[in-house]
């Protein structure tokens, strides 16, 4: 035959909680031993063994968290955390930076400890067990909705800390770009501020347009790691720099790959940084429409020697002046000609990837030496010749 079911009713509810209050005040009594047991716990399962966070501070902070929840567990009515103890925890350890998912782990411990003590106390009394277990959900709630608390003050600790942050850092670049000289005291400080040292090696990349938005999609999230990114906005574009790392260009190569962007290495110095930053932004201006990933300053002179002779009344088309004696079609091929041979050097090669005889580069170089008094034989007129053939404003048969 089946046990009749327990008898309840509002007699048997009101009696259950005056049992529950009992087990609640006694386990209130018991706090710096529970705070104790939290520790315990916490140590055994490492979660803050690498939190800069002293034994004394978890201790305090334990049993002041541990009181708030047995109180309200007897006072069910009484307001959730009216010292905002949670909050205070909460922003306390977004200060220390500590890891969030830690936080939350160590928090959620409460639970254990508060319930293996209610389950202590009630072992010595009949029925105690029972009334325990069918208020469970209470300390589960309670315990729940603290942990809620401490991690939102937590994250907005840590969103405000953010913020400040990029405040500081961005006043400290502000100084370290400003125009005129730094005196060193000046660039310490700021070396300081951004935990660099001054003497230290730099890479600096600089991006324009659409490449400027991806390094700054990229910059934003390798910048979580120890990475030491710097961000600097400049007019239509960002300057990124960092520190040079023995990371074989790892960090490099996800920040800059497939971006058309100029990527100037080994800047010796933080104060050299400014005017390497200046001129990776000039050589990004220059970068070619169809450009893909990082361009270095070997790859660009050609194309600031000839910004720099665009300047000075057009003298590339003067240079290259007498292919107008072709017909526009062997122009045409004379330039595609003579860009092969500054790439490649060897007329084997030049024929190779023009898909033509030898001989026939041999005669397309003569012409155009007939025709320009350049011959790309000698290092001196080549020199010109790569220049004058770069991209530039003036002449636009010759890009």
């Amino acid at each position: 035959m089946d046990p009749a079911p327990p008898v309840t009713g509002p007699a048997t509810d009101v009696a259950d909680e005056a049992v529950w209050l009992r087990l609640v005040a006694r386990v209130r009594g018991r706090v710096p031993d529970l705070a104790e047991h939290f520790l315990r716990l916490l140590d055994d399962g490492g979660h803050y063994r690498v939190e800069p966070v002293t034994g004394p501070d978890l201790r305090e902070t334990a049993q002041e968290a541990l009181a708030l929840l047995l109180d309200r567990l007897a006072d069910p009515g009484r307001p959730d955390d009216p010292a905002g103890q949670a909050e205070r925890l909460g922003r306390r350890r977004a200060r220390q930076g500590v890891d969030p998912d830690n936080l939350v782990r160590a928090v959620r411990l409460d639970f254990p400890v508060v319930w293996s003590a209610l389950l202590a106390e009630a072992a010595g009394e009949p029925g105690a067990v029972e009334v325990a277990a069918r208020r469970a959900d209470r300390l589960w709630a309670v315990v729940d909705a603290y942990v809620r608390r401490v991690h939102v003050a937590f994250l907005s600790e840590r969103a405000l800390l953010a913020e400040q942050h990029r405040d500081e850092r961005r006043q400290l670049l502000d100084v370290l770009f400003a125009a005129g000289p730094r005196p060193p005291e000046v660039l310490a400080r700021v070396a300081a501020g951004l935990r660099v040292a001054a003497g230290d090696t730099f890479d600096v990349c600089a991006g324009l347009g659409d490449a400027a938005a991806t390094l700054r999609g990229r910059a934003a999230r390798l910048d979580g790691g120890p990475t030491g990114l710097f961000l600097r906005d400049v007019e239509l574009g960002v300057v990124v720099f960092r520190p040079a790392a023995p990371d074989d260009g790892r960090v490099l190569a996800r920040l800059t790959d497939g971006v058309a962007c100029v990527l100037v290495p080994a800047v010796a110095g933080l104060a050299a940084v400014p005017a390497a930053a200046s001129a990776a932004v000039a050589m990004a201006h220059l970068l070619p429409g169809d450009a893909q990933g990082p361009h270095d300053p070997h790859d660009m002179w050609p194309r600031v020697a000839r910004a720099a002779l665009d300047e000075h009344g057009g003298l590339p088309a003067r240079v290259l002046a007498g292919l107008a004696a072709a017909p526009p079609e062997e122009a045409a091929v004379l330039r595609t000609t003579a860009r092969a041979w500054l790439e490649h050097g060897s007329v084997t090669r030049v024929a190779s990837a023009l898909y033509c005889h030898r001989n026939t580069v041999l005669n397309r170089m003569r012409r155009f030496r007939a025709l320009t008094g350049l011959d790309l034989a000698r290092p001196r007129d080549a020199a010109l010749c790569l220049v004058v053939l770069s991209a530039g404003r003036t002449d636009p048969g010759d890009r």
